[in-house]
């Protein structure tokens, strides 16, 4: 429901918003790498200018500490808008391919990275900040304009993003609507040109099939059952350090987060001592967690979602608290002793509650992984056979792969953050969010000199012309039927291509030409040369 915090935008507003941002992308509003790097600089700033605030907006949605507000909202965002800025110049550049075949290099084959267009963000509710953001900063360097739906049930980080995004951008090219169900209708009616959504798995097959009416692109983050493997030869210290990493990543925004581990599958060899380790540790770094210093669940829907979970459990309850629904307090729980038929192991967990499975086959243990829940958004895995680990990351798939580590490769601009299967599709972060939001276009450009060397494309067509062609475009490699797939020999002598080369333009244009030979040959020769100096060559 529309409050005096977030009011919605009117249903009937939304084709405008949408016609007018359509309008200045085809005006080339976006096309200046300038103009994209001031509207960067200026969130930069706007940012660092108001950190209380969106601290004390997410403290009255979500009751985050702020110094958890600091380390996963803002300083993560800070650090891929600086990286992003420092590096946009030199991503828009056009790329060169590798390997082009020397016929081809005379058209000078590139790739530029082109805009989409206009694009939709809907952004999620459990990390309201960082989730709007960095989808956002990765849409404007690519040349895009943007309409932004943050969510309804963060109203005071949405009403605050609201206020200072459409202060700090030009509202020629960013646009915001805000509302739920009825809103984000009217703007899936809309064609945008890409759409990127965070969110649930329902919602985002919704929006999948809305988008495939129009043939719209998207990339969809979305979440999962992401599970963490103990594997066997950990010592004592290992796997007290593993217990700490795993209920840090675990009851870090009292596990509303789509990567958090889900549940632990752990070797019966390690079983009872883990678990002593994880009740001491979650004591000691959770046990003075009240109401107040503790991020609350979002809304009483997912606490008395969670509360049913639990009771219905069939494993043992190791560690819980007093929980709260008016406050919406869901205590860090642990339960030991869970199969894959338990309450806990329905569906994704997103809250604060983790489930133990105790394991003695990997293989039978991987199974049921894939079984259950495949394709997770991540795969934590604590192990030091190297075996182990190879084992347990290609049989299962998922959108990353973290080794005696939980949470931090969020954080990490250089690495790319998506899913797979049932957890999404598409990857963003630092350049990988340029590369998201921008597709590749080919281009050449074809000397119209360089016309004798393609007489052969022309009817018609003989075998001699056949056999040139092949000999130029395609490359020198040696490959047998058996043995090593490849046993590469490409090796081309620059002297004899170019004489070669020199031979086919003047065999294909010699009749054709009413000059004399010598001045032929002359001028073959010269453009041939000229155009094949400074070329890549291989020996």
């Amino acid at each position: 429901m529309p409050t005096e915090i977030l009011p919605y935008t009117p249903v009937e507003s939304i084709p405008g918003k949408v016609q007018a941002l359509q309008t200045s992308f085809h005006q080339g509003k976006t096309q200046l790498v300038s103009y994209r790097l001031d509207q960067l600089r200026n969130i930069y700033f706007m940012i660092k200018d108001n950190e209380q605030e969106i601290k004390n907006a997410l403290k009255l949605d979500l009751n985050k500490p702020e110094n958890e507000s600091q380390l996963t909202e803002i300083s993560v965002v800070l650090g891929d808008l600086l990286y992003i800025i420092d590096n946009l110049e030199k991503w828009v550049k056009p790329e060169c391919p590798a390997d082009v075949p020397l016929l081809f290099k005379l058209a000078s084959p590139k790739v530029y990275k082109q805009a989409f267009g206009t694009v939709l963000i809907i952004s999620p509710f459990n990390y309201p900040f960082i989730l709007s953001i960095q989808p956002l900063i990765g849409a404007i360097p690519g040349g895009n304009t943007v309409l932004y739906k943050p969510s309804e049930l963060t109203p005071h980080t949405s009403a605050l993003l609201t206020r200072l995004l459409s202060d700090t951008l030009d509202s020629d090219t960013f646009a915001v609507v805000n509302g739920a169900v009825r809103e984000t209708s009217a703007l899936l009616d809309q064609k945008f040109d890409m759409i990127f959504y965070t969110g649930s798995g329902a919602v985002g097959k919704i929006i999948a099939k809305k988008a495939a009416e129009n043939l719209t692109p998207c990339i969809l983050e979305l979440g999962g059952k992401s599970p963490v493997f103990i594997g066997e030869g950990l010592s004592s210290y290992e796997l007290n350090l593993s217990a700490k990493r795993i209920l840090h990543g675990k009851f870090t925004n009292a596990g509303q987060t789509c990567v958090a581990p889900d549940y632990v599958l752990v070797h019966e060899s390690h079983y009872d001592e883990f678990t002593a380790l994880l009740l001491k540790n979650v004591q000691k770094l959770y046990g003075s967690v009240d109401s107040e210093s503790y991020s609350k669940i979002v809304h009483e829907r997912s606490f008395d979602r969670l509360t049913d979970i639990v009771t219905r459990t069939s494993g043992e309850i190791i560690h819980s608290g007093d929980n709260s629904r008016e406050h919406r307090f869901f205590s860090p729980t642990i339960i030991k002793d869970v199969t894959f038929e338990d309450s806990t192991m329905k569906d994704e967990m997103f809250g604060p509650v983790l489930p133990i499975i105790k394991y003695s086959s990997l293989s039978s243990a991987i199974d049921n992984v894939v079984r259950y829940h495949d394709t997770p958004l991540a795969l934590y895995i604590f192990s030091q056979d190297q075996r182990e680990r190879d084992i347990i990351s290609t049989r299962i798939r998922s959108g990353a792969v973290l080794f005696n580590e939980t949470l931090i490769h969020v954080g990490i601009s250089q690495l790319p953050f998506g899913g797979i299967g049932q957890s999404g599709y598409g990857d963003y972060h630092g350049k990988n969010s340029f590369e998201a939001f921008t597709q590749n276009r080919a281009s050449l450009t074809q000397p119209f000199w360089a016309e004798p060397l393609f007489d052969v494309k022309y009817p018609p067509v003989t075998n001699f012309d056949l056999k040139l062609a092949s000999t130029f475009t395609i490359p020198f490699v040696s490959l047998n039927r058996t043995g090593p797939v490849f046993s590469r020999s490409f090796k081309v002598l620059r002297f004899g291509v170019l004489f070669l080369v020199a031979f086919m333009g003047l065999s294909l244009g010699f009749l054709s030409d009413g000059r004399s030979l010598a001045d032929i040959i002359i001028r073959r020769v010269e453009n041939i040369v000229a155009a094949a100096f400074g070329a890549e060559v291989y020996w």
